[in-house]
């Protein structure tokens, strides 16, 4: 998880292996250090777990249905899904969490490209580093993080820069950690979800590649394409609204940090439920402190990474 790390138990074998199909490997230089977190999944039709309890906690939320609690002092996260009956629960202070299922069959069909997205979102709540609804394209050592609502054309534009043979980060969540050179991209998931009946076809190489059913989408690792492909971190230098204007040229024009707000926080937050206060400060810390523009995407999305490249050149190469 970019500068952290977090250890995966659990009672199943073959839930493990599809629920960390697409995290990032350990880095050897982490090892000696111990996980900051770790993470339990218990499966209730595996021996010897039982099924979890319904829910007994106090509501945070009041929605309708939404089975929500925040510990007022931020020691304890809980979710309960009362459809698929699983519980999500972090204890903050032992960095430890639990992922606790009734039935491996009821598991979410995202939680393959994204899992424990929300119990690594409530862990990072503490920590300076946020996870956010983008994708992120590197070239010269240098990345750019896309951001725009769902059909902003943010996914495919990932994939024709990785297509282009620039290296990515990621193209739904990505993790963003401030430090003292500035912000640095993160990758935290090995995944690119692709649509087969799209209106822009995918490319062969990618076609080809070893895939899984998610949702309508395919599931492809970025390292099963190009073991080089996937960037596990860049140093920040700008973000992007994606806006699809249906002209033939794409061009990149400055965007008011305001407007680059409202682009990625709402989406983040629809995506990763509780402590949204921490999530909400730290987005607008990094359009305060990151170069915000508006990507005007053309009908080509080939041209659109090398308007990207060129961009991401001239910021390693300045007059």
């Amino acid at each position: 998880m970019g500068p952290l790390s977090c250890e995966v138990r659990t009672n199943d074998a073959v839930l493990g292996r599809r629920l960390t199909h697409c995290l990032l490997p350990l880095d050897n230089g982490l090892a000696s250090t111990g996980a900051d977190l770790t993470l339990h999944v218990l499966c209730g039709s595996s021996s010897p777990t039982q099924t979890p309890p319904p829910w007994n906690l106090p509501h945070t939320d009041a929605r309708h249905l939404e089975r929500l609690h925040l510990c007022p002092q931020g020691s304890l996260s809980a979710f309960y899904d009362h459809d698929r009956r699983f519980w999500l629960i972090l204890d903050h202070a032992a960095g430890e969490a639990l992922l606790w299922l009734a039935d491996a069959k009821d598991v979410p069909f995202w939680e393959a490209a994204a899992p424990f997205k929300t119990l690594i979102n409530w862990f990072l709540s503490e920590q300076p580093v946020s996870m956010l609804h983008g994708g992120v394209v590197v070239h010269a050592g240098r990345a750019l993080m896309l951001v725009g609502p769902g059909g902003s054309g943010k996914s495919t534009t990932v994939a024709a820069c990785f297509e282009a043979g620039m290296k990515v980060c990621g193209d739904d969540l990505v993790l963003a950690e401030r430090s003292a050179e500035g912000w640095q991209a993160h990758a935290l998931y090995d995944a690119l979800k692709l649509e087969p009946g799209g209106a822009i076809p995918i490319p062969a190489r990618l076609l080809a590649a070893p895939w899984w059913p998610c949702g309508e989408k395919r599931l492809v690792r970025y390292s099963d394409v190009d073991p080089q492909g996937l960037a596990l971190q860049a140093p920040l230098v700008g973000l992007m609204q994606c806006v699809i204007t249906g002209r033939d040229s794409t061009r990149i024009v400055p965007q008011p940090a305001a407007a680059l707000l409202r682009a990625i926080a709402p989406p983040t937050v629809f995506l990763l439920r509780g402590r949204e206060a921490s999530t909400l400060a730290k987005v607008a810390s990094l359009v305060r402190t990151v170069p915000t523009f508006q990507l005007e995407l053309g009908t080509a999305p080939a041209s659109a990474a090398a308007v990207l490249r060129a961009f991401l050149q001239a910021q390693a190469d300045p007059a």
